[in-house]
């Protein structure tokens, strides 16, 4: 144990386990004012009008994928490598999804104006929401937060909005409010949100502007980014294109029944997340000490994230049924089945997350989207085989199905990649040999 030890008195170490402490408190207040509060709107909407009001969320996620551009990683690593070129690097990112974000709006107003198929009351709820498709670049300062270990500002100021989110939303549901306000209320919670993370940041230290603008920076962030770009479409499109075809496929109640699953076993996704920022500088720098430190490290990222997985997945699978009646009643027993089933995907999902950034600092972007691509391809064909048979149930095993596809499957088909895809097995097998890390020491 005294290996584990020595780590643990390192500066760096204790920064990153206080950075993600940081991050596990704002999941904490999310739990609290989010999650519990979204249950008792749930059992307020119900499952069709939960079920359209999900479905104009998770279209405007797929648009908002393409917002982000793909940069997070690559601005975060940049930001460590190159800290002189941060202005520049900030305000390129702010400049390309602001020009994103306005067209993509624009574009679903269009797609609105000539007509999807939808109902005149989805149709608001999807111009209302498209609004967060701005956000993004506001939320720029929030990967400066990240990369250096500032969570806390980026804690307070989510916090902040979730609260506000959650008092309005109860006084809806006190209200009797129309179901066009709850998607307002989810604009207002975006936007307060960005405001507190810019002006936090500035609090913290952050000074830049459109005025650090180079164009050079921009057209290699544009360049570096335009793959990650289309592989964040192709992950939502597998992370969301389920409630788009059940609501087209099989109804907006049994979008209402699939989404209060997945808002259950989602919520844990922001772990793989807090880990890969917390633990960024640290995977960085046994790259540069050589192949050796850097695979050793490697291995532990994933071997660490598939064991949190696990120590989710295991405990919500069993308990499903209760956690459901708990949680939304039975109007919604429908989505027990769907969680203790849809929470293993939780285990690739945190292999990806790992795996993503080791791609990115591998420069290896163009298999990352290759992989996706796979990932989307496999969950939208299974969709169409797999909906009309089992309805939610079908979708939850397609996006458990393509998650292992685009995660590990697609590792073994890269012959640079085919190292990290046995390190992701060794990960996978963690329940059978996680004994081994008890004998260290």
């Amino acid at each position: 144990m005294q290996q584990l030890a020595d780590v643990v008195v390192k500066p760096g170490f204790q920064k990153a386990a206080a950075n993600f402490g940081w991050l596990l408190a704002e999941r904490a207040a999310r739990l609290v004012l989010g999650v519990v509060v979204g249950f008792l709107v749930a059992r307020h909407l119900g499952p069709e009008s939960l079920g359209r009001l999900s479905y104009a969320i998770a279209l405007v996620t797929l648009a908002g994928s393409v917002v982000s551009f793909g940069l997070d990683q690559i601005v975060r690593r940049d930001l460590l490598t190159a800290p002189d070129t941060a202005a520049s690097l900030l305000a390129g990112t702010a400049l390309i999804r602001l020009v994103a974000g306005v067209t993509a709006y624009a574009l679903v107003i269009l797609l609105l104006v000539l007509g999807i198929g939808l109902s005149q009351r989805e149709g608001q709820l999807i111009a209302i929401v498209g609004l967060t498709l701005l956000q993004p670049a506001a939320m720029v300062p929030d990967l400066w937060l990240q990369a250096h270990l500032k969570a806390r500002y980026s804690v307070w100021a989510q916090t902040a909005s979730l609260a506000v989110g959650a008092g309005l939303r109860i006084w809806l549901i006190a209200t009797d409010a129309p179901l066009t306000a709850f998607a307002w209320v989810v604009v207002a919670e975006a936007l307060l949100a960005a405001a507190g993370i810019i002006l936090l940041a500035r609090r913290a230290g952050l000074r830049f502007g459109f005025g650090a603008l180079q164009s050079t920076v921009t057209r290699r962030l544009i360049g570096e980014g335009w793959p990650l770009m289309f592989a964040s479409v192709a992950v939502v499109i597998y992370m969301k294109i389920d409630e788009v075809m059940l609501r087209h496929m099989a109804g907006a109640a049994a979008v209402g029944i699939y989404s209060a699953a997945t808002r259950l076993t989602e919520i844990w996704y922001f772990l793989p997340m807090a880990l890969g920022s917390s633990l960024l500088p640290a995977l960085l720098r046994a790259r540069e000490r050589g192949a050796a430190a850097d695979a050793t490290r490697l291995q532990q990222y994933y071997d660490l994230n598939a064991a949190v997985a696990y120590g989710l997945s295991v405990p919500m699978a069993l308990a499903a049924p209760w956690v459901v009646a708990a949680a939304y009643g039975p109007e919604f027993a429908g989505s027990a089945p769907i969680v203790a089933i849809h929470i293993w995907s939780s285990v690739f999902v945190f292999l990806g997350v790992a795996r993503g950034q080791w791609l990115v600092n591998e420069g290896l972007q163009k298999f990352y989207l290759a992989a996706t691509m796979a990932g989307a391809v496999a969950n939208v064909g299974l969709n169409l085989i797999f909906i009309p048979r089992w309805g939610g149930v079908g979708a939850a095993w397609a996006t458990l199905i393509s998650y292992a596809v685009a995660v590990w499957g697609a590792s073994y088909t890269h012959p640079a990649v085919r190292a990290t895809a046995a390190m992701q097995l060794r990960a996978l097998l963690i329940p059978l040999n996680g004994w081994r890390y008890l004998r260290r020491g």
